[in-house]
């Protein structure tokens, strides 16, 4: 390989791990959006009548969080496909997990975001709420993907964070600090399915979003590179 297309390789290498650095800054930020949608909206309650009646209540703030849903998962999965083409992922084929984990997140996090715009136009209105929760059919069906998609995405993610944590040890230096958060981070999004851990959730999501941002900070500024990389080189070794 010559120079010129050692430098053109590079620089692509540069560009991806610049954009999915924005792409998840973009992720953090939409899923922001899409918690503070949910909430308002008051549906995350004990039973599906009473959820589907608050959804019926406020359609709006409920269909913005879903649409929200829907746009991060969609940048989460884009920046795992520019992760995947990033210098340190080629170089190092072990790596590769955290992009497909990262990416298979993105999917099932889309599938909730789309069935919760969906279920805020399908709910039923308040009053018949309880009738329709009894009864079954679209709305019920549409809650109960939202509900499994959403937990499947949000496990994949802490399974990312997990596999992470394994690469930055092995980096050492300040990434090997880093990583035991990051496996703490992810060890508590498993927690997900237990529903007697609901507390614990109320930590592990907004901290994942804060990680997702310092990430994806580090990657589209480049600081990974510079404060990691040797004299004389540029590399990223942040997912070694």
């Amino acid at each position: 390989m010559n120079l010129h297309q050692r430098t053109a390789m590079e620089s692509a290498y540069d560009a991806a791990a610049h954009r999915a650095g924005w792409l998840l800054l973009a992720t953090a930020l939409a899923t922001a959006v899409a918690v503070v949608g949910r909430v308002a909206a008051g549906a995350d309650l004990p039973t599906l009548a009473e959820s589907l009646a608050a959804v019926g209540r406020r359609r709006g703030l409920y269909g913005t969080g879903g649409a929200a849903r829907l746009l991060s998962g969609i940048t989460l999965f884009a920046g795992a496909w520019f992760l995947w083409h990033t210098r340190f992922m080629r170089r190092r084929p072990g790596t590769l997990l955290v992009s497909a984990l990262l990416a298979a997140s993105g999917l099932f996090t889309a599938v909730s975001g789309i069935s919760a715009v969906v279920l805020a136009q399908v709910a039923p209105a308040p009053e018949a709420a309880a009738e329709v929760a009894a009864r079954g059919g679209a709305a019920p069906m549409v809650a109960e993907l939202r509900w499994i998609s959403g937990k499947i995405g949000f496990t994949l993610a802490g399974l990312a964070l997990l596999a992470t944590s394994v690469r930055q040890w092995r980096v050492g230096g300040a990434l090997r600090r880093m990583a035991p958060l990051t496996a703490l981070i992810g060890a508590a999004m498993q927690l997900i399915w237990v529903d007697a851990a609901t507390i614990v959730h109320r930590f592990s999501g907004p901290l994942f979003m804060a990680w997702l941002a310092l990430i994806g900070f580090m990657l589209a500024s480049g600081r990974l590179e510079r404060r990691i990389a040797g004299p004389g080189r540029r590399r990223s070794t942040f997912f070694v």
